[in-house]
């Protein structure tokens, strides 16, 4: 068991239960007002200041995502539960970083479609290089030949790897909506528009169930798992 009275394992724990409260919390308030985004008994104006107020609230998890794995690396690591060396652990919060700070130049240049392509591109790449690196850690974990030695991280790091995947398939079901959503407000979108969104929500919802689903097996891990 790890010391956890001391002064950096404490506070990096302290900021991993924040990061996942305000990852889970975010999502559902994003989803939840999504709902109302796509009522077309809503007026043009209405919609456009939850349109403000969802975007500011995705920040959230486009910044605690990559950080809590950047800090449940150092965790582990501090904790003896695995035995990451000191350039992998750089390499995670360096990676964390570049992503979070990608994230965060998304939601600045959010109202200029165009100007954030390319960092849309880069904020896919990051997610299937930190993928593709949680599956190797894993994979050689259970062949014998990794740095995880406990089944409560390996545990963790396989819901981070769903949650990634889920994160995937939630940019393709919700696609559709921002941009009805834009015409919208623009005055230049109809009913058809916000029936696109509705469809777009149906879809997405149950992807979003599904990853609050695996977050919670990662955050139960880390309590049962790790005592």
């Amino acid at each position: 068991m790890p010391d956890v009275h001391t002064a950096s394992y404490a506070a990096l724990l302290l900021l991993h239960v924040l990061l996942f409260v305000y990852w889970l919390g975010a999502d559902l308030a994003v989803l939840y007002s999504a709902h109302y985004a796509a009522n077309p008994a809503l007026s043009a104006e209405t919609r456009s200041t939850i349109s403000d107020i969802m975007a500011f609230v995705d920040m959230f998890p486009r910044l605690s995502v990559p950080l809590i794995g950047a800090v449940g690396v150092q965790l582990a690591v501090l904790g003896g539960y695995a035995a990451f060396p000191a350039w992998a652990v750089f390499a995670a919060w360096a990676l964390a970083l570049t992503w979070a700070g990608n994230g965060l130049f998304i939601f600045r240049r959010r109202r200029a479609p165009a100007s954030i392509q390319s960092a849309r591109r880069v904020d896919l790449v990051l997610r299937l290089v930190v993928l593709a690196c949680l599956v190797a850690v894993v994979a050689s974990s259970l062949a014998g030949a990794g740095p995880v030695g406990s089944p409560f991280l390996i545990v963790k790091l396989l819901a981070l790897a769903a949650a990634i995947i889920l994160s995937l398939l939630l940019r393709i079901t919700f696609a559709p909506f921002r941009p009805a959503l834009n015409r919208i407000i623009g005055g230049a979108g109809g009913a058809e528009d916000s029936m696109i969104m509705q469809r777009s929500l149906a879809r997405s919802r149950p992807v979003v169930f599904c990853l609050w689903g695996t977050a919670l097996v990662g955050a139960a891990a880390g309590v049962w798992g790790g005592r």
